[in-house]
């Protein structure tokens, strides 16, 4: 027979129940939300080797270690001058892998190519996240970040929104769900070099292409200059270095990853019999023109917020 004790007590038993699970229920939601808002940047382990090219490459010198060491002006060419501490500096004395490689994939495999002239000694994250905007967002911000600029250090979603370093190492976060995010504080203040890396792959998660377009504007071919970006809706190139002539007449050097990822590197065309890096101003004025395996137009050549 039961009891008023007993009938009284069951309520109760269901009312702790209910509580227990909307507890468990709860830490769930948090746990994976925070694991949501805070990613970990883990180094691939890349692979070197050789590619065996079988075609000369002009202007390439292959015992250089950095971009101004490896690849001189063509003849008649002179680098533009830059100042001490510029993006341009960075980008020159990048250190390179070895000369003659294939293309190092963030999952260890390689890939060989007939259009790399010089491939950066750069990491990938182990998820495949640094393809083609990635790298440029990447080497914009490792700049910024090695002259301890973190003010700059900011980009945008592809959905608008705008992820900041300065924020982000005082413990907010991003909480991304489809096309919507909002900022939360989901950490600890943490300026180590890893948080700042767990910082790049979230950026480099929900930014691209789209998102480098709404943050630059459009300019004219004879504007370029180093820092500044070929864009269109799937892929995008860096203007890594310039040189000039006595007639004023310009040339550059293009960078670029893609998918899957790969390490940064310098591309090359073909004029006639010869294979070159140097990209024309010539070239890039006309309304279409190729870099790699991509065709773009004159209104892809764009500079990012207010350039270098």
């Amino acid at each position: 027979m039961n009891t008023n004790n007993d009938i009284a007590e069951k309520p109760k038993k269901k009312r702790g129940v209910r509580i227990a699970l909307g507890m468990i229920l709860t830490a769930a939601v948090l746990t994976a939300v925070f694991v949501r808002v805070n990613p970990k940047w883990k180094e691939a382990e890349l692979t070197i080797e050789p590619a065996g090219r079988f075609f000369e490459i002009q202007s390439l010198m292959p015992e250089g270690d950095t971009l101004e060491t490896r690849i001189a002006p063509p003849e008649g060419f002179e680098r533009v001058p830059v100042k001490e501490g510029s993006f341009g500096e960075y980008l020159r004395k990048y250190p390179l892998l070895p000369d003659d490689i294939k293309l190092p994939v963030y999952d260890g495999s390689t890939i060989n190519s007939t259009d790399v002239a010089a491939v950066f000694d750069i990491s990938l994250g182990d998820e495949g996240y640094q393809q083609c905007a990635d790298s440029v967002i990447r080497l914009y911000s490792d700049y910024f970040y090695e002259n301890k600029q973190f003010d700059k250090i900011s980009f945008m979603f592809s959905n608008g929104d705008v992820c900041d370093y300065e924020r982000w190492r005082k413990g907010k976060r991003m909480l991304v769900f489809s096309g919507f995010s909002c900022e939360i504080p989901a950490a600890l203040p943490d300026d180590s070099k890893q948080q700042y890396m767990n910082y790049l792959k979230e950026v480099m998660r929900y930014s691209g292409t789209l998102s480098l377009q709404k943050e630059s504007e459009v300019i004219s071919a004879d504007e370029l200059r180093v820092g500044d970006i070929i864009c269109d809706d799937t892929h995008v190139v860096l203007i890594v270095d310039e040189a000039t002539n006595e007639k004023g007449e310009k040339c550059y050097l293009i960078g670029q990853s893609f998918i899957p990822a790969v390490c940064f590197h310098i591309l090359t065309r073909t004029e006639g019999r010869e294979v070159t890096p140097w990209f024309t101003q010539e070239e890039l004025e006309k309304e279409s023109f190729v870099i790699g395996s991509f065709v773009f137009g004159k209104n892809d050549i764009r500079r990012w917020k207010n350039g270098f």
